[in-house]
């Protein structure tokens, strides 16, 4: 409702309620007034009794009318009305006093004087809530009185009768504004209290006051429906004998304090268990004392909410126990715990071994039985502690710390020795999946947690390098130990400088050469790389392509063979040392599987002029089966474009002959293994003599590895003088200028 709207309702509603009492007054007055007049005027004032009582009349009629039928018009309606009837009847009322005085003697004079200003009075307090139409009423009726007395000189002290008029007149439009201040002051502190109370009664929180005897005097809707209770059984209770009493404290302290507060959880007295957020305040009550006021919010929904987030965050889904962030959380709880201080504690970090091929084999589905057994085998064994964590990291990661065993470090491990046992134990129970026997083993890493160690994040790299050992072992066990760190940091030390190494010109070709066994012509070459370290001197590949495939930098090593070695066949060619019918590059099955790979090495071959024929690519005999659902495709299509292929390290791993017939290489490159100790032996003898067999049956051209000496080259030039050889016995591998100088200026 607008402030405009709100007055015109507040002020008709106060005029029309006053006219049940002043229109008889009026009524009253005008009977009293005819009788005592009549004496002296005779029938001229019945005209205007006539006139005027008709006009109360009328005007208590539409009192009533308003009071049963307000609603048939606006506000602002009956309220124009009342003035401008209010104002005739002033008129009216002013005339007789006006008129008549002129013909009455000095007597009546005073009389019609005196009853003016007993209208004026009545009028006054009638018309109060209104005060410029209070103003306008009593201007009417006093100032034609103030001038009629004033020039009235037949009446003795006249001017004194009008001075007193004139004062009368100040004096109640100044009263009138007072009452009308005091009134408008009076709506606004009504409205105010209407309003705390509308709030109060109606707030979507629960509200509730109490004295300070600690009773409650009142409460509105919302706590009745909080609590589920009748406000007639609240209303009087006592708050120091409620059954919980852990608000208490905040009721005393508003009204000591004038505030308090409590948040946290509360039983009612039914036994219903909420979470609260109240607060509370208190106020002088001049008649009362102090009044608390307490506001009460039920946040149990949001409790609950925030209780399931925060488990969810700190909880694995699919176990459900804690993860990552509830063990960083747990971890930091131990370290900071004053028990920590003299005890040592145990980490175990463990992983399922191959896991990873039992989901891309058998799906996720059946992994994820997997891991909830674990979890399940590991609560078993490791229920009697319970103060023990257990937790997935992620993945097949499970981690288990044991806190504050003892304070001995020796006999700790003693104790660590006993839960490995336990927890490697897991596994020796098949575990039924889907009507499935699976063999499963899990490798742990153990860190003793000294005293007062406090880097929780070293704690978990410690564990995940010491699982990483365990992995390598042969009872995948395996405890962490300082020089495991000193190692891992020196091999990140040399996987950061590998980054840097082609930039740096650091990596360098070496070239083996290929001889025929019998007359030891030159007929190819072997390409090996050296890492010419700054401070480690020169590695071999064994020592940093490991690193280069962690570290990303395979294909980009890869590519700089490539392109290095086209550079050195075109710079051969054009100073006529080109003699040999190719070299071979050792390619890594991650890199040989590279998308577009085969695209990308026709490419350089076309941008370096380069034949396809003179360059062949070996990959190993373990990587091959490993990948050759991957791999098949590629070497086809090297071969139909004329590249040559080799397989690498022949016979020391674990391929199907059926491998060599579906992709048919051009060469075979029998290892060093086989010919170490040839010669001793008559088994020795058969077995290179089977595999030379294979690789004539399948037309390959056979390149023998590590031939160290004479005797070696003896029997196998005895066995088969079609054989090509590569070793130290020949040469062992040299950089492209002492290549060139020795085999091909």
């Amino acid at each position: 409702m607008s402030s405009s709207k709100k007055n015109y309702t507040l002020m008709a509603d106060k005029l029309y309620a006053s006219s049940f009492a002043s229109l008889p007054f009026y009524l009253i007055l005008t009977i009293l007034l005819t009788i005592a007049l009549y004496p002296m005027l005779n029938s001229a004032i019945f005209i205007w009794v006539g006139i005027f009582i008709l006009l109360l009349i009328f005007r208590l009629y539409l009192a009533y009318a308003f009071k049963k039928h307000g609603e048939r018009y606006s506000k602002k309606h009956w309220y124009i009305t009342f003035v401008v009837l209010a104002i005739i009847s002033v008129i009216i009322f002013s005339f007789f006093g006006f008129y008549f005085m002129h013909q009455a003697n000095n007597y009546y004079k005073l009389f019609i004087g005196s009853a003016i200003l007993g209208v004026s009075l009545g009028a006054s307090h009638s018309l109060s809530s209104d005060f410029r139409l209070n103003f306008v009423h009593n201007s009417i009726l006093l100032v034609p009185l103030f001038l009629t007395l004033l020039f009235a000189r037949e009446m003795p002290e006249h001017w004194i009768l009008a001075i007193s008029v004139l004062l009368y007149y100040s004096v109640q439009i100044y009263q009138t504004y007072n009452q009308n201040i005091q009134t408008k002051n009076l709506y606004k502190l009504e409205s105010i209290q209407d309003l705390l109370h509308t709030l109060f009664k109606n707030a979507p929180i629960g509200m509730f006051t109490y004295d300070e005897a600690y009773t409650i005097l009142d409460c509105n809707t919302e706590l009745t429906k909080v609590f589920k209770n009748d406000a007639k059984n609240m209303i009087g209770m006592d708050l120091k004998s409620l059954p919980d009493s852990r608000p208490k404290e905040m009721f005393k302290s508003a009204l000591k304090s004038g505030r308090g507060s409590y948040n946290g959880a509360y039983t009612s007295v039914h036994g219903e268990n909420f979470w609260m957020d109240m607060k509370a305040f208190s106020y002088e009550d001049k008649c009362s004392g102090k009044i608390g006021i307490v506001m009460i919010e039920n946040k149990t929904k949001e409790k609950n909410i925030s209780d399931s987030l925060a488990y969810m965050a700190e909880h694995d889904v699919l176990t459900g126990l804690l993860n990552r962030r509830g063990f960083i959380n747990y971890i930091d709880h131990l370290v900071h715990d004053e028990r920590h201080q003299k005890y040592y504690s145990i980490l175990f970090y463990l992983d399922l071994n191959q896991f990873k091929s039992i989901n891309d084999s058998l799906g996720h589905v059946v992994g994820d039985k997997i891991l909830l057994a674990v979890a399940k085998r590991l609560k078993n064994v490791l229920h009697l502690n319970k103060e023990c964590f257990i937790g997935r990291l992620g993945g097949d990661e499970f981690i288990v710390i044991v806190p504050y065993i003892l304070q001995e470090k020796e006999e700790t491990k003693k104790e660590a020795q006993r839960y490995v046992t336990a927890i490697q134990g897991i596994f020796l129970e098949v575990f039924m999946v889907n009507q499935m026997h699976l063999h499963i083993q899990g490798s742990t890493g153990i860190v003793l947690i000294e005293p007062q160690y406090h880097n929780t994040e070293e704690l978990l790299r410690y564990a995940d390098l010491t699982m990483y050992q365990a992995k390598n072992t042969y009872n995948h066990i395996s405890y962490y130990d300082s020089s495991l760190d000193k190692k891992q940091k020196e091999l990140f030390l040399l996987q950061h400088n590998l980054a840097y190494a082609t930039k740096n010109d650091q990596l360098k070709l070496y070239f083996q050469p290929i001889v025929k066994m019998k007359d030891e012509r030159l007929y190819s070459a072997e390409l090996l790389i050296r890492w010419e370290h700054p401070g480690k001197g020169i590695l071999s590949p064994e020592a940093f392509i490991p690193l280069a495939i962690k570290g990303g930098l395979l294909s980009k090593i890869t590519w700089w063979i490539i392109d290095n070695v086209c550079q050195q066949i075109v710079q051969w060619k054009k100073d006529g040392h080109w003699k040999m019918e190719y070299i071979s590059i050792n390619i890594n099955p991650q890199q040989f599987i590279e998308k577009n790979f085969a695209e990308e090495f026709f490419k350089k071959l076309a941008f370096y002029h380069i034949e396809t024929s003179e360059i062949m690519i070996e990959i190993t005999e373990r990587s091959l089966i490993d990948n050759f659902s991957k791999t098949q495709g590629v070497i086809s299509t090297l071969r139909e474009r004329g590249v040559k292929c080799a397989v690498d390290d022949f016979g020391i791993g674990y391929s199907s002959l059926s491998y060599l017939k579906k992709l048919s290489f051009h060469t075979l490159k029998i290892d060093r293994t086989f010919v170490n100790n040839i010669g001793e032996s008559a088994k020795e003898l058969i077995l290179i003599h089977t595999i030379l067999n294979i690789g004539h049956q399948f037309g390959y051209q056979i390149v023998i590895e590590g031939i160290e000496n004479k005797q070696q080259k003896k029997v196998l030039l005895e066995l088969d003088d079609g054989l090509y050889y590569q070793g130290y016995l020949y040469s062992k591998p040299t950089n492209a200028y002492e290549f060139t100088k020795k085999f091909l200026a």
